[in-house]
């Protein structure tokens, strides 16, 4: 039985509660003072709970200033604040793709990681070539959701590189492949997908494969 290999930045489990009042999401944008505690809590808080609900708040503020903020937070050591910070990144939109692109160079795949995720949010096409060279990151995680956020882009130009993505020792990569390549919809990618349906022993792969084709 295969292991999913993404326990680290994997889904997060649900009801989960805070253990100390929030500021109420009504005050901030109103209230200097509520942002300012909430920047405390996102940045100081001991509690991982307490730093995502902050994040998450300011990040529905669209507030370009916390940048930085969301940034840092990618080095947060728990994930579900990692996974905020980058749906705050996210929307925040084009402005943060330039430090996104630079991140994915960071020494920490879990920054790498976030960072492959919220460009592959915000869909730029710029951003495509930065995703396109993390195919060759030497951590499947960040391969994976390289290969995932090319197919929310949906370039042409990345095509080649997710078709040699078929290849990827990780199963969890090949299927990112697999769809991505379904989604851009080049004849390229699915002439491949189709010569690599008969070399392809893992399931989740395969099952990947026949919903593609079985869109055609």
């Amino acid at each position: 039985m295969m292991q999913k290999p993404y326990p680290e930045e994997g889904p997060n489990p649900s009801g989960e509660k805070m253990t100390q009042d929030p500021v109420n999401q009504s005050q901030v944008g109103a209230d200097n003072g509520a942002l300012e505690l909430l920047v405390e809590q996102a940045t100081q808080s001991k509690d991982p709970h307490v730093r995502r609900y902050a994040l998450s708040v300011l990040g529905r503020t669209g507030d370009l200033r916390l940048k930085e903020i969301f940034l840092s937070a990618f080095r947060d050591t728990d994930k579900a604040c990692r996974a905020q910070a980058a749906a705050a990144l996210t929307g925040l939109g084009e402005t943060v793709v330039p430090d996104l692109v630079s991140l994915l160079s960071d020494a920490d795949w879990r920054v790498r990681y976030r960072a492959a995720e919220a460009l592959g949010e915000i869909g730029k096409r710029e951003s495509a070539g930065a995703l396109v060279m993390a195919l060759s990151d030497e951590k499947d995680h960040v391969r994976y959701m390289a290969a995932k956020g090319l197919g929310k882009i949906g370039n042409s130009g990345a095509v080649p590189a997710l078709v040699g993505c078929l290849g990827d020792e990780n199963a969890y990569v090949r299927k990112a492949a697999v769809i991505s390549l379904g989604k851009v919809g080049d004849s390229m990618g699915r002439d491949a997908i189709r010569r690599h349906r008969d070399r392809e022993e893992t399931e989740l792969v395969r099952e990947a494969i026949r919903s593609v084709l079985s869109g055609e």
